[in-house]
């Protein structure tokens, strides 16, 4: 591929300047300066050059968050480590590397003794392609195909099982990338027994057998989007066993470093909307109703469908924010009256239309929804707004918008900024839960009493022990919850059933519904007896129902826990990290005492040897609630 001489040019600069940064130990504008010349997309040359001037940075300077992966492969991939290496760190992490022996997949997993274990992986990734799927296409025994895949997901249902039991950690694994060569040309999609269909119904079963801990990376769909003619450079297959063409390198890794940022937490979850010549074409205050290009016309079909592919994410549980400078009333006309509208007020968490600076006003929804700029999404057609998020708000994502709306979907899609590995019921309804979070901050400020408030929420809580139901939403938010984390402890699906099963160990949810709806499953504790003291491993809780005395609520339970569990006193423990200062004084507020201070790392102790006053509180529990719960178990 031939470079145009000014991206060379371009290039280059950029590359001096943050090696100048690096020179003078400034390695946080150094990443900075890479990041802004990084594509997935742009030639391997290019992106090899930008990954060695990366290796050369002080990481110690970043505040990078550390994460060790081993990669399992049956191909070359050392190239392709690097650039992962790479795009983990724009995503705010600091990647240990471990790469197996080539082509020893099973031997390393069964190998008790291999340097897998001792390496003890946060991610142990199986590196599989589709020349891993060895099952022969024989059109005189079609019958046999569907027990051979079968067998072979068997296989590596062993594998997973074997690395979770040996090392608490995630197991990625690829499913088959389909190549583009076929002998059969289209008939391969017409019989059961090619390998085409082979490959699509074992990519089924593979994703089907995913257990708890495990995330199957959807390589297959990276190369139909690259271009399965482009995916597979064959002089580098036979000369080194390079897995997909170096153009390949690029995607995967990014792909990849977006769904290991989710598996952390990282994932953001809140898409903050323009409006005029965003959400329609023209300006509504200038145009009317009317005027605005919206449902008609190549341009108006354009926005209809970017609006539908903004609430398809607002139905996955991404939350929506309206920032706009516009009078609020005129604002919301479309929202209200338009044919062609597909988004409503309704969808709309927080609608934020005024002449105020639009950094600002972000900053105002993120607090009115109680969560960080780092998980919001900015999107603008004017590049000076942009511009000036970009600024101001450095750690929201802001896309570039094409002028013509009909690449706005891919233009945001993209960038895979709501990469998940899960689906749940509180996933689903999040963006109600926060629409009604905002709603109750709009109540707040006509209250001039905290109580009357409180009281006027008419809030009852859910309670129970961990079961199947809700066993994924509980591990989702052990494992995202960053500011409202005593401990830091993280457990996947799999590792917290095994704590539920010991018997001296509780593990409980707790929901919250109140008179604006229902907020779901919002904390989480683990608690442990060990020699009549009742210890409290882990309490997650979401930051949107913080202040509404739901801690004292959780308080009163833990107490009655430690009771049934014959413990005299309960110990609390508060790991200070880099996002959780707001409940580092939460057990002194709930009466606990310390018992010690190590380097700003507490311990708590509540004692229970009299009969204790219940913490005040204005949450109420729901007992017809839990019954029903344990019913959906």
């Amino acid at each position: 591929m031939q470079k145009e001489p000014s991206m060379v040019q371009d290039l280059d600069r950029a590359l001096n300047a943050a090696k100048s940064a690096i020179s003078r130990r400034e390695s946080k504008e150094a990443l900075r300066i890479l990041k802004g010349i990084s594509d997935p997309n742009s030639h391997f040359v290019a992106q090899s050059r930008i990954t060695k001037v990366f290796a050369s940075l002080d990481c110690g300077q970043l505040d990078l968050k550390p994460i060790r992966i081993a990669l399992l492969a049956s191909a070359t991939i050392d190239h392709f480590a690097d650039l992962l290496r790479f795009w983990l760190a724009l995503d705010g992490f600091a990647a240990n590397i471990w790469i197996a022996p080539y082509d020893t997949i099973a031997a390393t997993i069964l190998d008790e003794g291999s340097s897998l274990y001792s390496f003890r992986p946060d991610i142990t990734w199986i590196f599989s392609t589709y020349r891993d799927v060895r099952i022969h296409a024989n059109p005189d025994d079609a019958t046999s195909i569907g027990g051979s895949i079968n067998d072979l997901v068997l296989e590596y249902k062993k594998l997973w099982a074997k690395v979770q039991s040996q090392v608490h950690c995630v197991v990625i694994h690829n499913n088959a990338d389909v190549p583009a060569e076929d002998a059969f040309g289209n008939f391969a999609r017409q019989a059961a027994w090619t390998r085409r269909n082979v490959l699509h119904r074992y990519n089924l079963t593979l994703a089907e057998a995913a257990q708890a801990g495990v995330v199957i990376f959807d390589i297959d769909h990276i190369a139909s989007t690259l271009g399965r003619s482009r995916w597979t450079d064959w002089r580098y297959w036979y000369h080194s066993k390079h897995p997909f063409s170096f153009e390949a390198h690029g995607p995967v890794a990014f792909h990849a470093a977006r769904l290991i940022s989710s598996i952390k937490g990282h994932a953001r979850k809140c898409l903050v909307l323009d409006l005029d010549n965003t959400l329609w074409g023209g300006v509504i205050g200038d145009d009317g109703l009317p005027g605005i290009e919206l449902g008609n016309g190549p341009a108006g079909e354009a926005f209809v469908d970017f609006q539908r592919y903004i609430l398809a994410l607002k139905e996955r549980g991404i939350i929506l924010a309206v920032c706009s400078k516009n009078d609020e009333s005129i604002a919301k006309e479309p929202f209200e009256k338009h044919p062609d509208m597909q988004l409503r007020l309704s969808d709309i968490a927080v609608f934020r239309a005024n002449w105020e600076s639009k950094a600002e006003n972000i900053r105002e929804i993120a607090r009115v929804l109680n969560i960080g700029l780092e998980a919001m999404v900015f999107v603008d057609d004017n590049p000076a707004e942009r511009d000036l998020v970009r600024q101001f708000l450095p750690t929201v994502a802001v896309p570039d918008l094409p002028e013509d709306p009909s690449g706005f979907v891919q233009a945001v899609d993209g960038h895979c900024y709501f990469e998940t590995i899960t689906f749940s019921t509180e996933d689903r309804d999040r963006a109600n839960y926060y629409r009604g979070n905002a709603a109750r901050t709009e109540l707040l400020a006509s209250f001039s009493d905290m109580a009357d408030y409180l009281r006027s929420l008419q809030m009852v809580s859910a309670r129970g022990d961990m079961d199947v139901f809700h066993l994924p939403r509980m591990a989702q938010l052990i494992n995202k919850s960053n500011q409202f984390h005593l401990t830091g402890t993280r457990y996947s699906e799999s590792e917290l059933r095994d704590r539920a099963a010991q018997p001296n160990v509780a593990v409980r949810f707790f929901k919250l519904e109140d008179k604006f709806g229902d907020n779901g499953l919002i904390s989480v504790v683990v608690l442990e007896a060990r020699n009549g003291q009742l210890i409290v491993d882990t309490w997650v809780m979401s930051c949107r129902v913080l202040g509404r005395t739901m801690e004292e609520f959780i308080c009163n339970d833990m107490i009655e826990t430690a009771r049934r569990l014959d413990c005299h006193s309960i110990i609390g423990r508060y790991v200070p990290s880099g996002k959780n200062k707001l409940v580092c004084e939460l057990y002194e507020r709930l009466g606990f005492s310390l018992v010690e201070d190590h380097q700003g790392a507490t311990t708590w102790r509540l004692g229970l040897k009299r009969e204790l006053d219940q913490l005040n509180t204005f949450v109420a529990p729901t007992s017809h609630l839990e019954q029903a719960d344990l019913q959906h178990a």
